[in-house]
């Protein structure tokens, strides 16, 4: 399984669909930090920026979709969403918070790569 179908399973099982307009761009957020991890270090810069140019929109318009994406999962399957954070969460996390977590999850449990 690729890197984008685990992503792509997690996000089904937290109910991010394709149907939010944030579900390409944390998409592309997630598969940048796991490229890359120093992109958390400055979010603003290394990830929105770069998945807004991908998506043809404002920066701010990613942080805003992922932060809605991140309630949805709140919403939908908050048992997971805490599960996968590995340490408690007593509200939705903010939008870099939860590509951080989800990219330290996906990292955590990546498959052994074939040798």
């Amino acid at each position: 399984m690729t890197t984008r179908e685990r992503i792509q399973n997690e996000l089904q099982l937290l109910g991010i669909t394709k149907r939010y307009r944030g579900y390409t761009q944390v998409l592309l957020a997630i598969e940048l930090a796991m490229e890359n991890e120093e992109c958390l270090q400055n979010v603003t810069e290394r990830v929105y920026k770069v998945v807004a140019g991908r998506c043809s929109c404002d920066p701010s318009c990613v942080e805003r979709n992922i932060r809605t994406v991140s309630h949805v999962a709140w919403r939908t399957n908050r048992a997971r969403l805490r599960t996968i954070a590995g340490y408690p969460l007593y509200a939705f996390p903010a939008a870099a918070e939860f590509i951080s977590l989800m990219t330290a999850y996906l990292q955590r449990f990546r498959e052994p790569q074939p040798r």
